[in-house]
């Protein structure tokens, strides 16, 4: 079982980030793995069209370079 981890977001901020369109968990969750807000917000974009399969070549490619800390180096 995955450790539960507490990035300190309320209810309140949390429900005003769903209302604004972002994950605040899963946004701190990227970032707490060392990869940082602006990839992270782009990252989270990337995923929903990998899962329902419509993301481009370019988008995949983009999120495993976000994903992997050696390439996320020379992508920023």
């Amino acid at each position: 079982m995955p450790e539960i981890q507490d990035f300190g977001v309320t209810v309140e901020e949390y429900l005003e980030g769903l209302e604004a369109g972002i994950d605040i968990l899963e946004l701190k969750r990227l970032e707490a793995s060392g990869i940082p807000t602006d990839a992270a917000l782009e990252l989270m974009n990337i995923m929903p069209k990998v899962a329902n399969g419509t993301a481009t070549h370019e988008e995949i490619v983009r999120g495993l370079k976000i994903m992997s800390p050696s390439r996320r180096a020379k992508t920023e």
